[in-house]
């Protein structure tokens, strides 16, 4: 091994370029000095270097790329629902116009000022949006103010049903009928039943409704039926609307009656078949059906609906009446959401709710 220099006592032996080489294609092992020499390094002590040198390389730049490229874990936006009755209500939010009803925003979590308009009809309302959830309104137009003082309201049936209505003059209708916001004092009203015209003179009071009944040659003292309704309904018989589940009574001539009971917002439609007696008022309440809900949440969370412990996420196929529900997502460490939702059978209803956005 004379080519691999000449030793100096008290130091290391100095390895040229060519020599180490040399001795690493021979496979020859290199002397190691028991004590006071430095650690030399092989051929293979270079290539596993060279290999965590690559390794760590590939693990920085893919660290890099997945922070750049690929999506967060968690959202970043909420969603917010816009449902009204009629539909087709102008939506604007904070005064930009967003489409019509039903609307469904992505949207970024905070405060708004929702603006809902239907014709000459105007609701206005705060409204916020939390990361991660789902927030839904429910607006509707058939619940119409009170009277004012100087108003009242006039209701008219006949039997048969189906005469025209004419009011000072004014044909209003097909009874059943009810007419809304009448002026307060005597009015006109007269009916064609059977061939025959009868006219009666009514006295409309300040917020109260009056009620006129034509039953032909044979006078019969008419019934009411009063519709108690968790949500807003139209009452329709033989495809005629006479009238909806705000109204105080409908006034309807005694006998039997196939009823059509209606909430389009939610997808429900029902048919009774009821007995008016004469001078009664039957009440009528809707009831009703269930729609399947599931609801989730990151990385989980205690479900209370309507304030009544559901379980704790993630939950499926859960049972709730139509219309609208409170949900509650509580976390120990997390805190707790709320959510308003409408259940509806024209829709897949699913509720998720990210814990850790705040």
């Amino acid at each position: 091994m004379a080519a691999f220099g000449k030793r100096v006592p008290g130091r290391p032996r100095e390895l040229s370029v060519r020599d180490a080489t040399l001795e690493f294609a021979a496979e020859q092992p290199v002397p190691v000095k028991k004590s006071g020499a430095s650690p030399k390094f092989t051929g293979k002590h270079v290539a596993a270097l060279a290999v965590g040198v690559v390794l760590i390389a590939l693990i920085t730049a893919g660290v890099y790329w997945k922070d750049r490229w690929l999506p967060t874990a968690t959202a970043t936006d909420g969603s917010l629902k816009v449902e009204s009755d009629p539909p087709g209500a102008e939506v604007r939010l904070n005064g930009q116009a967003r489409g019509v009803t039903p609307l469904t925003l992505t949207l970024p979590a905070g405060n708004y000022k929702l603006t809902v308009q239907h014709g000459t009809g105007i609701k206005e309302m705060p409204v916020s949006v939390t990361n991660g959830a789902a927030t839904t309104h429910y607006i509707t137009w058939t619940d119409r103010p009170a009277a004012p003082a100087e108003t009242g309201h006039l209701s008219v049936a006949t039997d048969p049903a189906g005469s025209d209505v004419i009011v000072d003059g004014e044909t209003r209708g097909v009874a059943p009928l009810t007419l809304r916001d009448l002026p307060v004092g005597q009015h006109r009203v007269m009916v064609h039943v059977r061939g025959t015209a009868h006219t009666r003179t009514v006295q409309i009071e300040a917020g109260a409704t009056a009620f006129l009944f034509f039953g032909g040659s044979q006078p019969t003292t008419p019934g009411a039926i009063a519709i108690e309704s968790p949500v807003p309904v139209q009452i329709f018989e033989d495809k005629r609307l006479i009238g909806t589940g705000q109204m105080d009574r409908i006034l309807l001539p005694a006998g039997e009656h196939v009823l059509e009971i209606v909430a389009d917002s939610f997808g429900f439609r029902t048919t009774q078949t009821v007995r008016v007696a004469p001078g009664q008022t039957l009440a009528i309440p809707v009831e009703l059906p269930r729609a399947t809900i599931s609801i989730n949440a990151l990385p989980w969370a205690e479900v209370f609906i309507d304030g009544i412990r559901a379980g704790e996420t993630p939950l499926g196929n859960l049972q709730q009446t139509l219309g609208p529900h409170e949900i509650v997502f509580r976390h120990p460490q997390l805190g707790e959401r709320r959510v308003n939702t409408v259940v509806t059978l024209k829709d897949t209803n699913r509720i998720s709710m990210d814990m850790r956005q705040r």
